[in-house]
């Protein structure tokens, strides 16, 4: 990266920081900021910001950014309240996520004739998850029902997980009927998935098991714990890829261990450093994404590529939600909230360098340009109809968002996927 881009970028997230609660406020995703500002400011604009030949320090902050939000969203998940009767949560991973990668599969199939099978399920895949926390302000927005907020939160921290193994695996079998030695993509599976969760699983063991000891002992002050902690995840992403295989799944396995072992999982006052240090490079890696990659590809897309993007906003989560959420308690307006409110970001992003990157694939190139529109389709609709979500919810469900009186109850965030109070027996 050019040390003209470095001091544009520094600048630029100095000044959103100034404005960064108004932008809050108008339930703007300050990824959608950020893409413009980066076409304003890339080649196709002022050619302020700049990269090298081979977008090195593109990808470099693309892999720390997810890897730092990976860990930060296994690391606040409540995996005991999703197993514990939390019923809308554990539809939305159990039948809500694998009913969105086949249907995206059925869709890719239908619509890109030339896509082989399991190059469909990689796109699928990368297109499927979901990232709430592009805005922020839902999961704080007390007008919506609670459990919807939570249940978008605990969806979108599990998302990725889900999505970067399953795609994971459709790689190494793409890959494997266009290469010559098709064994050893077997051995790539077997590094992404298994080797990846033991380092994962191992370093994030030890990992909470220090933290802990040291916290309870008074040995670390509260803002090296939290140092500590951004410490733990690059651990994970590094050591993972230091044994050949994702440094992304890794992070996530180490979270999940770091959120059931640390008993400061899940306080938004232990990760706040991460928090910041993922958003940061998040925003950073969006206006590289805007200055180099939206003009272009938009530029070349055909029909069918924004056919296929706008279905996959449109259609495939909505449906997929629909059907994992029948017969639940929840109105049929907070289910189209939920099958709505899921803006891809950087999880889709990043997944999308990855197989370029790592896969031996013959649509590469599709690939990459479908993944560049689903994401700014996403976010230029889910910024614009937030607010019209929002009063659509609230008149619905006004029993439930309306607090009683004289009572203050914690507002969601996407560092804590714990509901205040457990969710009524689904009916009928």
């Amino acid at each position: 990266m050019h040390t003209e881009t470095a001091v544009v970028l520094t600048v630029l997230v100095f000044c959103y920081a100034v404005v960064s609660g108004v932008v809050k406020r108008w339930y703007l995703a300050p990824a959608l900021l950020f893409v413009a500002i980066g076409i304003a400011l890339g080649p196709s604009g002022f050619g302020f910001v700049k990269v090298g030949p081979h977008a090195e320090g593109f990808t470099v902050l693309a892999e720390l950014a997810l890897s730092v939000i990976l860990f930060n969203q296994a690391s606040a998940l409540d995996l005991g309240a999703v197993l514990r009767g939390r019923r809308v949560p554990l539809r939305l991973l159990s039948i809500g996520i694998p009913l969105s990668i086949a249907l995206g599969t059925l869709v890719a199939i239908i619509v890109f004739p030339v896509l082989p099978l399991w190059e469909a399920v990689c796109l699928a895949a990368i297109v499927a998850p979901t990232e709430v926390a592009l805005i922020d302000a839902l999961l704080e927005d007390r007008r919506i029902p609670e459990r919807v907020r939570h249940a978008l939160s605990i969806e979108s921290g599990f998302y990725d997980g889900f999505a970067l193994a399953t795609m994971l695996a459709a790689l190494a079998l793409a890959s494997a009927q266009n290469d010559h030695a098709p064994g050893r993509w077997a051995w790539f599976a077997f590094r992404t998935e298994i080797v990846s969760v033991a380092v994962g699983i191992v370093i994030g063991l030890i990992g909470a098991a220090v933290i802990s000891r040291s916290a309870s002992h008074g040995w670390m002050s509260d803002t090296w714990a939290q140092l500590a902690t951004l410490a733990l995840a690059l651990a994970c992403f590094g050591v993972g890829e230091r044994f050949h295989g994702s440094g992304f799944v890794a992070a996530f396995a180490g979270g999940l261990c770091y959120a059931v072992v640390s008993p400061m999982a899940g306080e938004r006052a232990a990760t706040q450093v991460s928090d910041a240090a993922g958003q940061l490079l998040e925003l950073l890696v969006f206006t590289l994404f805007g200055g180099f990659a939206v003009i272009p590809a938009w530029r070349h897309a055909g029909w069918r590529m924004v056919l296929f993007a706008v279905l996959a906003l449109l259609g495939v989560r909505i449906a997929a939600v629909s059907i994992a959420l029948m017969r639940s308690s929840l109105s049929a307006s907070s289910k189209l909230f939920i099958g709505w409110f899921g803006p891809r970001g950087i999880g889709t992003l990043v997944l999308g360098l990855l197989v370029i990157e790592k896969g031996k694939i013959y649509q590469g190139t599709l690939i990459t340009q479908v993944v560049v529109l689903t994401i700014t389709l996403s976010l230029v609709l889910h910024s614009l109809t937030a607010r019209v979500g929002i009063r659509l919810c609230q008149r619905h469900e006004a029993g439930e968002t309306t607090p009683k009186p004289k009572q203050s109850r914690p507002s969601a965030s996407r560092s804590n996927g714990k509901p205040d109070e457990p969710e009524g027996p689904a009916t009928s």
